[in-house]
């Protein structure tokens, strides 16, 4: 299997590369230090699992970024690894299709294990069976409202929550300024929020920015 690796960490993304890349159906064929750059890896290059950590502050957030490979390329397998085991997490991993869960303290047998299951089509989640996983609440309504939202307008979300000006996500983008604008001003009528302050809670509170 293919496997691209996310993480702001170089020693422990050198680390990862090292076991996986040890065992013989396994190759990290690329490594990113964020989301986004994740993000650019995975258009470039082949691809079977990403492996994929939550904090990698600053910017956009690991799970966020999981949702957008996962909207953009829904064949693409992802496992999370993350110092959490929060349900809250998993709770958010799981409605958005995510295949694993994989919490950093466990040993490295377990990491591998989690990959195979997920390349052999199941799942895997850190202290939860197979049959316990479909009985996990995942949605409410600020989750229906976002989705409401295009997926251009998920794109500006964390950029605009980041506090980034209409001309630097226009030049980012490349986008005209008053592209953004009214990008903005759909937001912020599908998610009912009128104000700066509010739209970064919502941000934090969902896991989409970290700082």
């Amino acid at each position: 299997m293919k496997i691209l690796i996310a993480d702001d960490h170089m020693i422990v993304r050198n680390g990862l590369s090292q076991v996986l890349n040890a065992q013989e159906d396994m190759c990290v064929v690329a490594e990113a230090a964020d989301g986004a750059e994740a993000f650019i890896k995975l258009e470039a290059q082949s691809v079977d699992i990403v492996l994929l950590d939550i904090s990698m502050p600053p910017g956009e957030n690991g799970l966020y970024t999981a949702k957008r490979m996962k909207e953009a390329y829904p064949k693409i397998k992802i496992v999370m690894l993350t110092m959490y085991d929060e349900r809250q997490y998993m709770e958010e991993a799981i409605s958005y299709g995510i295949e694993g869960f994989v919490v950093k303290s466990e040993p490295n047998e377990q990491l591998i294990q989690a990959l195979r299951t997920v390349m052999n089509g199941g799942r895997y989640y850190t202290g939860i069976n197979e049959a316990d996983l479909s009985h996990l609440p995942h949605s409410d309504d600020e989750d229906q409202c976002y989705e409401t939202l295009t997926k251009r307008e998920k794109e500006l979300l964390p950029l605009i929550a980041l506090g980034y000006s209409n001309k630097e996500i226009a030049s980012q983008l490349f986008l005209s300024v008053k592209t953004i604008e009214v990008h903005k001003t759909n937001i912020r009528k599908k998610l009912a929020i009128n104000h700066y302050p509010e739209l970064l809670r919502y941000c934090v509170k969902h896991h989409l920015i970290e700082f």
